[in-house]
């Protein structure tokens, strides 16, 4: 999954840490889950939690997929042994190209009442500051930054931490995961245990937020080309037009223009004339 370069990293400086630029229902399951995890409460001092996807552009120097649910960034800084961003996004069924412009300017989520039954005595990131261990902070300089779609239902939400939170915790112990295949790999095993749901609702959760930040984002920016494979018949919706031949990467995995998909500006529409020179033509093999 691709991610577009902004500029270098520009995260929060440690002394505005912890900082939660999120809603109540995110504060709650974020000290919950760090509680529940065992993480180091020290690790708070370097942690920065957002539900703006412009402001975690910043932090990071990078977009998120607009589809992205969710992301955990570990950020080393000044006299790490790597200067590399380490992404671990943790929902990427992504499809189409992010776009927009990033400001370093950017306002704090508005605020959001909190869920019923949490009241005065709501855990918070705040509570963790009593613990003794707070003030013995880690030896480096790095972040843990993470991003949280505010636009999920209330089990997505939490979910969606409690999954950050062990990417973090995972890096903490010195064992960062990648995800193999979201839902079906042992990231998502730790998520059913840690959550108390089975994988399977999980899975079906993770489908109906999956949908519906599909549905929010096609109401912004509706698809207006639509690509298909003539061979197999798969079909590749795009908001912007493809400026290079582009050959079905599931009929042949390098770019073959014996499987150059073809236009339509409608689903069901006629195709039109690609405008690209298919000859001997040098391009692009796709597998979304």
């Amino acid at each position: 999954m691709a991610q577009s370069t902004l500029d270098s990293p520009h995260p929060p400086a440690r002394e505005v840490l912890p900082l939660i630029h999120a809603s109540e229902q995110v504060d709650y399951w974020l000290a919950h889950y760090w509680r529940k995890l065992k993480l180091p409460v020290g690790h708070l001092r370097y942690l920065a939690i957002t539900e703006d996807r412009q402001e975690f552009a910043v932090w990071t120097g990078r977009r998120l997929q607009s589809m992205a649910l969710g992301c955990y960034c570990y950020l080393p800084l000044s006299g790490s042994a790597s200067g590399a961003i380490d992404r671990m996004v943790s929902q990427d069924n992504a499809r189409g190209v992010p776009g927009g412009h990033v400001s370093a300017r950017v306002s704090s989520p508005p605020h959001q009442p909190v869920l019923p039954g949490f009241g005065e005595i709501a855990e918070s990131v705040a509570s963790l500051a009593s613990d003794p261990e707070y003030h013995r902070a880690p030896v480096g300089d790095f972040r843990h930054l993470i991003f949280i779609e505010p636009g999920m239902l209330a089990h997505g939400i939490e979910v969606t931490v409690a999954h950050e939170l062990i990417h973090l915790a995972d890096r903490v112990q010195g064992r960062p995961r990648k995800h193999r295949f979201h839902g079906n790999d042992s990231i998502s095993v730790d998520e059913a245990a840690i959550t108390g749901r089975d994988a399977e609702t999980l899975r079906r959760e993770l489908a109906e937020e999956t949908r519906r930040r599909e549905e929010a984002i096609r109401s912004i920016r509706p698809y207006k080309y639509f690509y298909y494979c003539p061979r197999c018949k798969r079909e590749y919706p795009r908001v912007r037009r493809y400026a290079r031949p582009v050959s079905c990467g599931h009929c042949f995995r390098q770019y073959n223009p014996d499987f150059l998909l073809r236009l339509r500006l409608s689903p069901d529409g006629p195709d039109v004339d690609s405008a690209f020179v298919e000859d001997n033509a040098s391009g692009d093999s796709l597998t979304e």
